[in-house]
């Protein structure tokens, strides 16, 4: 057996956490040197979620104990105990903004190192309670306000780049670094849900052109624009799959937890013409207290799913309002999390929001679990790609193309609202 160093450990390997209202999932993996795979996976774990709520710290130790349990399967799969973590971060509504930095260039002829100069430029946005997680630059400028693909090499006395800037509750994060460090960990940076999402879901075109990411989670459900592969619009609504469970709860009179079985069964967002006809087997709390079986219609149950769906959908699309654009304008749609699942959601949501929907599951990936290879684990997924990710200069090829066309010139809303 050959033994990994610890220096090669901590610079090849790395180790992410997904905190979720339902669930905390563990990953452990390493790059691989190949253009179709991104990663190879060396250890997961996973545990039910107890202590949070809404993305929340609400009870410490029961976070810390969830988290132990999923690392230390995690561990045990891989063959080595691991020391720092990536966390993703869904609560309190993180932030991106799309700001524009100037600099000024002294030799009039722009270098690789005046790239890095200007994303150092403090010009981000101060927003009270949050703080800065990521910068990446989307589209660069030179003098009189020309676009340009790429501006290495470029005579010009200014570089302009529009940057997206990521926030994070402070709050928050500081309740689940607490939380890690009771486990004997450290958190060596947090990615917001929707930004992990995007990397582990879009295949290569998309990610060229741009999508948008609708990651539905158990009780929050966040949201992605992404161009060139990087997110620049992220919002989330305290909203999920709960809260469908609820409604099952209350409609139909039976347990959280038959609630949420019957969902997964014979939940649909979309009835058909035999529903009527087709009767499930509810276990209903009588008046007397104790369960009865009783047969119902499955029209019965996407009656109460369906209505909750669409309201998801709705202030997502209110969300996306902020953006300044028509919902035929979007041109693709990706739905990942739990709630993407759910049997025909793809087919309500083409018809919601007029467009391209599809449902998105990790790529990538080899030595997976099977387990891992769907909806539930888009975020997981996505957090080791991006902590894997080397330092590059963003690719900025046909930047004027595509994503630009799909939200009619998307160019002229990043000139009126910078």
């Amino acid at each position: 057996m050959t033994v990994l160093s610890p220096i090669k450990k901590s610079k090849n390997i790395h180790t992410v956490i997904d905190i979720g209202n339902n669930k905390i999932s563990c990953l452990i993996g390493t790059s691989v040197n190949s253009n179709d795979i991104q990663i190879k996976v060396l250890g997961f774990g996973q545990h039910a979620s107890a202590g949070i709520s809404n993305g929340l710290v609400v009870n410490m130790n029961q976070v810390a104990n969830s988290i132990a349990r999923a690392v230390e399967d995690a561990e045990n799969m891989a063959g080595f105990p691991i020391k720092n973590v990536v966390c993703s971060l869904a609560g309190g509504r993180p932030i991106t903004k799309v700001i524009r930095n100037k600099l000024k260039i002294n030799n009039g002829k722009i270098i690789k190192n005046d790239l890095a100069k200007i994303l150092k430029i403090n010009n981000s946005e101060q927003i009270s309670n949050y703080k800065l997680l990521s910068s990446t630059p989307i589209r660069f400028f030179i003098d009189n306000n020309i676009y340009v693909e790429n501006p290495i090499g470029m005579n010009s006395d200014n570089l302009i780049a529009d940057i997206s800037y990521t926030y994070g509750d402070k709050a928050i994060m500081k309740n689940i670094v607490s939380a890690v460090e009771l486990c004997h960990l450290s958190v060596e940076k947090f990615i917001i849900s929707p930004q992990a999402s995007g990397a582990s879901i879009m295949v290569k075109d998309e990610r060229k052109n741009g999508a948008i990411i609708i990651d539905l989670g158990e009780d929050i459900t966040s949201i992605g624009v992404f161009i060139n592969d990087e997110i620049i619009f992220s919002d989330s609504i305290p909203v999920g799959g709960v809260h469908i469970t609820s409604d099952i709860v209350r409609g139909l009179g039976a347990k959280s937890e038959d609630a949420e079985k019957i969902k997964i069964l014979y939940g649909s967002a979309i009835s058909n013409e035999t529903d009527e006809f087709t009767n499930i087997e509810v276990p209903i709390i009588a008046d007397d207290g104790n369960i009865h079986n009783q047969q119902l219609p499955k029209a019965m149950l996407t009656a109460i799913i369906k209505p909750r769906t669409e309201e998801i959908f709705e202030l997502v699309k209110n969300r996306l309002n902020y953006l300044k654009i028509k919902p035929n304008q979007i041109n693709k749609i990706i739905l990942c999390g739990g709630g993407a699942n759910l049997n025909n959601i793809r087919e309500l949501a083409s018809i919601y929001f007029t467009t391209n929907v599809r449902i998105g599951r990790p790529i990538g990936l080899i030595d997976v679990p099977e387990i891992i290879q769907s909806p539930t684990f888009a975020c997981l997924a996505g957090l080791l790609i991006k902590s894997l990710e080397k330092d590059k200069i963003p690719k900025l090829n046909e930047m004027n193309k595509g994503f630009f066309n799909y939200f009619g010139k998307i160019g002229h809303w990043f000139d009126e609202n910078l």
